[in-house]
């Protein structure tokens, strides 16, 4: 029977103690955003922020304010008002008439096929004037030099497409300590520094931050290529860095935060839904969860001393990769303490999320129930 414990401790070593080596070599090849200077003579593309905002009263004015102070220019706002069931087109309304470079859009009705958010953006686009397209979402705070210093990122290493890590902030911890084990596997596992290599296949989108040219947007089919595909903002960064355009994706600390990504664990869980919507997913999404995130902090306290030895190498490896995680983002260094708990929110909401799918005939996001037949994650 021991050897069932060597072989769970000796792959996790491997898979943990393997990345957190490469990580902690690679990391600083990584671009920071608020290191980015500026140059006098830059060009300044005009930029179309496009906004998609469901229901969300509570963060939208925050946000268009936070664009508005912006150092950079030209620039126009582009706000879609999603089928909102709440304050949201008044607020919209109100800072339409506050700023001139504020255009309110409000979409009534979602077409068959089309996940709602992706919609959105899609009809921004119809009416942006932009040579660069800067997709965003209501709930990010943008700091005053955020846009000038990203299109100065973008204009020194000739790129069509830069994505960014935000910061994640509010009094919810549980929704940082999420966003900290997904965009540290994002950098880790998604070897982040090597987006910015033309011939790798790494591609990275982020929906805080999608800065894309005009040009390349269009020769990808625009979001209508992909309408019906949960991840819109990943989607987008593999499409454009499959067709060919130089792509990077960087960390946006101190740049570009969220305000309360989730408001509650019950919310959390529930968000898991979005990618995990059928049961072999759940099952695939619970075994991993329990095999790498959860097992390595069990086996510290099960099975004979050499198992153990094994999973206390890998347990150090997950909090040295948060470790070196947090020193590009804005992420708790000691976040890794709390990795298994992730790996139980994860299980949860998979089978959850599964459960509910089935029992309403679809994926429900947002207040809209998406039919799963041709539903992809």
């Amino acid at each position: 029977m021991h050897w069932v414990y060597w072989v769970l401790g000796g792959l996790n070593v491997l898979m943990w103690g393997s990345i957190a080596i490469i990580f902690t070599a690679k990391a600083r090849e990584i671009g920071v955003l608020h290191r980015t200077r500026e140059e006098a003579q830059m060009p300044k593309p005009f930029v179309s922020v496009i906004v998609a905002a469901r229901n969300e009263q509570k963060a939208l004015e925050r946000c268009v304010r936070s664009i508005m102070e912006q150092t950079y220019g030209p620039l126009e706002v582009i706000l879609v008002n999603d089928r909102s069931e709440d304050g949201t087109a008044a607020i919209a309304a109100k800072l339409e008439q506050a700023y001139p470079n504020v255009t309110v859009l409000n979409v009534r009705e979602l077409p068959e096929q089309w996940m709602g958010k992706s919609h959105a953006l899609f009809q921004g686009t119809q009416i942006a004037k932009g040579e660069w397209l800067l997709f965003t979402d209501a709930d990010i705070l943008f700091q005053p030099e955020c846009i000038s210093k990203a299109v100065a990122y973008m204009h020194r290493h000739e790129l069509d497409h830069l994505t960014m890590i935000p910061d994640f902030t509010g009094p919810h911890f549980i929704s940082k300590w999420y966003a900290a084990f997904i965009f540290m596997s994002a950098s880790s596992f998604g070897q982040l520094w090597k987006i910015k290599d033309p011939k790798s296949q790494q591609s990275l989108g982020v929906g805080a931050f999608n800065l894309v040219k005009r040009e390349a947007y269009d020769k990808i089919g625009t979001h209508a290529a992909f309408s019906y595909v949960t991840t819109d903002d990943a989607e987008l960064g593999k499409r454009i860095k499959k067709a060919g355009y130089r792509q990077d994706a960087i960390y946006g600390t101190r740049m570009i935060g969220v305000w309360n990504w989730y408001e509650s664990l019950k919310q959390l869980i529930g968000s898991v839904e979005k990618s995990v919507f059928s049961y072999p997913k759940a099952v695939i999404t619970a075994l991993s969860c329990l095999l790498t995130m959860i097992y390595p902090w069990v086996g510290l306290f099960v099975g004979p001393l050499s198992g153990r030895v094994l999973c206390g190498i890998s347990v150090l490896s997950v909090l040295w990769l948060y470790f070196i995680y947090s020193r590009y983002s804005g992420s708790g260094f000691w976040y890794g303490i709390v990795h298994p708990f992730i790996g139980l929110i994860l299980t949860v909401g998979g089978f959850q999320g599964a459960y509910r799918a089935s029992r309403r005939g679809g994926m429900t996001w947002r207040g809209t129930t998406y039919d799963r037949t041709h539903l992809k994650a």
